[in-house]
């Protein structure tokens, strides 16, 4: 059944018009379409059962009944024996045959008795009785004597008669009439096909109406039995798309406790895990991400590669005296504030954060143009925070200020730690450089190392050349210089 359904709609998709209302309708009207389809054809088979046995169970009590009229015409073996007279014979049976016309029997055409030895009628070869009165006594055609002559047992026919000006369909039977077992005669009686079948077609008109009705509650129950399923699926559909456009809030109420409920719960346990894993990415660099989406489990080992990269260290000045005066939570808000400033424009540029560490961020830059990148986030960084700071000193609240030092060369760049735990960042001297240079920087100054400047592919910033420096890990000073904001 299955495999004919699957080539029904088959042949539905391949047709434009069709396939565009089953597209339209979905599961549900595929699901009402098959349920429909197989319901026609039970409810079609059943029917076609049903009637054919009855019609089988009428035609066979109606032949039973001619038998019965039959064997009671020609049981009259008594009245034949009594009567010696032929006229008189076929004058008995002419009232038996008439009687048969005032029973009032459905279906009734007419009965007749044949004459074939001139013992039941006058002559030989005419109408002993007949329910149409005018027919007695008279000759039968010398057709129906040869008919006669081959019929030994009961003989039902299915004939074609004109009844009231109509052609009616009609069964005709045709019993030997014996006289001590010798055939003297044939009786013959008729019954229209309509009035035997009668009560099978007022039973057939029944049944369409009875599967009418059942078909229309089949459609019914299907719609609603299809609804129950389908909208658990629309809901997930909506919910996956809804997650598709970055809405993570979403959750789906667990409507049942089939597959589809369980389904639905582990839609719900996926979006808890994306939210865990989306609130994760917030404390790891994008670098970590994009490193952990290229490679598979099997090649998350420690490693790393040498890197040309510019970084960018920016220290917060005064947190240390800030956070003795403030409570922890308004420090922790003051410090967000001016950090979430920072990350955005790093982001801006091109950057990512390496990790905040306290008060104090480190970016990386590794684009073409990492020199220029870094240096315009830093001069962004500076205006920013002046910015901010003198709305806040508008509105009464703490200001700080911060110190930034870039620097550019070769690092090693990969995973670093242990197998259990590890971080992926950045370790050279060019990044502990640029840690030293962001320690020197006074309050909102840039300082850059001769790298930095050397690698700049514009001359659109301003600056000046500072004495060099002293810092650990170095033997010589180190020349260095202040942006001091765009040309």
């Amino acid at each position: 059944m299955t495999t004919h359904t699957d080539k029904i709609f088959s042949l539905i998709e391949s047709t434009p018009f069709l396939s565009n209302i089953i597209k339209k309708g979905g599961i549900q009207l595929k699901w009402v379409l098959t349920v429909s389809t197989l319901m026609v054809i039970v409810i079609a088979v059943i029917s076609f059962l049903l009637i054919s046995i009855s019609e089988r169970a009428l035609i066979k009590a109606n032949d039973k009944l001619c038998q019965t009229i039959a064997y009671n015409i020609s049981s009259s073996e008594s009245f034949l024996t009594a009567e010696k007279k032929p006229l008189k014979r076929s004058m008995i049976l002419q009232d038996i045959v008439k009687g048969l016309s005032k029973t009032g029997i459905e279906g009734f055409v007419y009965a007749a008795v044949y004459d074939t030895q001139g013992i039941i009628a006058e002559n030989r070869y005419t109408y002993a009785a007949h329910t149409n009165a005018k027919l007695h006594g008279k000759y039968y055609s010398k057709d129906l004597i040869k008919q006669f002559e081959t019929i030994h047992a009961t003989v039902k026919e299915k004939i074609e008669l004109t009844i009231d000006s109509k052609p009616t369909v009609c069964y005709r039977y045709r019993v030997p009439f014996e006289f001590f077992k010798a055939k003297i005669g044939i009786i013959e009686i008729v019954f229209t096909e309509a009035a035997i079948l009668g009560p099978v077609h007022r039973a057939r008109l029944v049944m369409l109406i009875v599967a009418a009705i059942l078909l229309s509650l089949s459609i019914y129950a299907a719609m609603r039995i299809a609804r129950q399923m389908v909208e658990p699926i629309v809901q997930l559909t909506s919910g996956v798309i809804q997650v598709k456009n970055g809405d993570l809030s979403t959750r789906l109420a667990v409507t049942t406790h089939d597959e589809i409920g369980i389904l639905t719960e582990e839609f719900n346990e996926m979006i808890n895990h994306l939210r865990e894993k989306l609130k994760m990415q917030k404390f790891v660099s994008e670098s970590t991400i994009s490193m952990i989406r290229e490679k598979r489990d099997d090649e998350l080992d420690l490693g790393g590669t040498r890197k040309n990269m510019a970084f960018l260290f920016s220290d917060i000045r005064g947190f240390t005296a800030m956070s003795e005066k403030l409570p922890p939570e308004e420090v922790v808000k003051i410090l967000n504030e001016y950090l979430d400033l920072q990350a955005s424009i790093i982001k801006r540029h091109g950057g990512d954060i390496d990790k905040f560490v306290g008060d104090e961020i480190m970016a990386v830059f590794e684009d073409k143009k990492k020199a220029d990148s870094a240096v315009e986030a830093a001069v962004d960084i500076i205006e920013s925070i002046d910015n901010l700071n003198k709305q806040r000193a508008k509105e009464g609240k703490i200001t700080v200020t911060v110190g930034i030092g870039i620097h550019i060369g070769d690092i090693v760049h990969g995973r670093m730690g242990s197998k259990e735990r590890m971080d992926f960042t950045s370790i050279g001297d060019a990044v502990n450089l640029a840690a030293r240079l962001c320690s020197h920087a006074d309050s909102q100054t840039i300082l850059v190392s001769q790298e930095i400047i050397a690698n700049l592919t514009k001359r659109k910033f301003k600056g000046k050349k500072l004495e060099p420096i002293k810092v650990k890990g170095k033997e010589h000073p180190i020349p260095i210089f202040q942006i001091t904001g765009k040309s």
